[in-house]
């Protein structure tokens, strides 16, 4: 008969913060096109498991991988705040490049000593790590000589496994980070938790992991940063850069928001937003996208669209939509990041995302 508690602690699906590199703690993002192929391959390696209970985060990025194990087992998910990210304060939806670019100090201790990090309405490193360890012992201690699983988040797991090995913060690059979807298995008994193995994707391949698809995390690599910053068009110092954006992008009238992207001061794309068009209607509209030539094929575009959901989603704008020419390259790149076809036409097609978000 199994003794104390076994309990698969799950890294949610890969989310919007994770591809438009944005911050993302406490904020509600939804899971990717991507994320759900990680989840049905989460549900496949956990099918033969016999799982007796499923906590998860109340945020929808978890929620929503938690169902990959209470769907077919007809399991409630319980869901609670106590499982949730970092609360990221003000940093809470920025772009990580403005991060970067702006609060270099702390946007450096958040990486690689977290618990010097702090900005305003921040939780504290110390408290994630003990919000964590205490709900993980009472919800283990309602389900002795049960099987349990818990759904929750990268830096709250990472600060878990750094107090449970007792690794201190400075030294938190001793543990990896996880890939979306990747298991942790911990055995609980007599108030001890024992770490059987930590941070394992072996269910997703190449395609699907996350991981495999990005860079910043490895530790042999270069650092220099992926992430983008965004300044309002009006406010670029360089008349001729404007010049240059707005020959390459076709400036329109009805466009009231547009925005410069940058890699630190280097120029990568822009981006034009409606706000006033179909506003009574929750739907906002990309006017335009355009990344430098020689800065394509990167994640660049991507977090171009994520600051186009950030801003919509702001101004309470359920759909997004674009319209393409016929047999753009665009159609496909939108199409990946959840993009429909509403029409299309010999010359354009127009396109259509759900970014409406709410918690389960």
């Amino acid at each position: 008969m199994l003794q104390g508690t076994r309990i698969y602690l799950i890294r949610h699906a890969e989310s919007e913060g994770n591809i438009f590199r944005r911050a993302h703690g406490h904020y509600n993002g939804l899971v990717t096109d991507r994320g759900y192929k990680q989840i049905a391959q989460l549900e496949e390696r956990l099918s033969s498991v016999v799982i007796d209970a499923v906590y998860a985060s109340d945020l929808s990025r978890a929620y929503t991988t938690a169902e990959a194990i209470s769907r077919p087992r007809k399991l409630e998910i319980n869901a609670t705040q106590m499982l949730r990210e970092v609360n990221m304060g003000v940093w809470e939806d920025k772009a990580w490049g403005e991060l970067e670019y702006l609060d270099s100090d702390m946007s450096s201790k958040f990486s690689h000593d977290p618990a010097r990090w702090s900005v305003s309405g921040s939780e504290p490193y110390k408290d994630v790590q003990n919000r964590m360890l205490k709900t993980i012992k009472e919800i283990a201690e309602r389900h002795d000589s049960e099987t349990i699983a818990m759904v929750s988040h990268g830096f709250a797991i990472r600060a878990l496994m750094c107090l449970l090995k007792n690794i201190p913060s400075h030294e938190a690059k001793k543990i990896p980070y996880c890939d979306n979807t990747a298991v942790t298995l911990l055995n609980y008994e007599n108030d001890e938790i024992e770490i059987e193995y930590y941070s394992d994707n072996s269910h997703l391949n190449e395609e699907n992991s996350t991981l495999a698809h990005q860079t910043w995390w490895r530790t042999e690599k270069k650092w220099a940063s992926e992430n983008l910053r965004f300044m309002p068009l009006n406010e670029v110092a360089s008349e001729s850069l404007i010049r240059i954006f707005k020959a390459k992008s076709g400036i329109r009238a009805h466009v009231d928001m547009q925005y410069a992207a940058y890699i630190a001061d280097e120029p990568i794309g822009i981006i034009g937003l409606d706000t006033k068009r179909d506003e009574k209607r929750k739907v906002g509209w990309i006017i335009y996208i355009h990344v430098i030539p020689e800065r394509r094929n990167k994640s660049y575009g991507t977090q171009l669209l994520g600051l186009a959901v950030s801003d919509f989603r702001k101004l309470g704008r359920e759909k997004l939509r674009i319209v393409l020419p016929a047999g753009s390259l665009g159609i496909n790149f939108m199409s990946r990041f959840g993009f429909s076809v509403l029409d299309s036409t010999f010359k354009s097609c127009l396109m259509e995302k759900d970014i409406k978000n709410c918690l389960p």
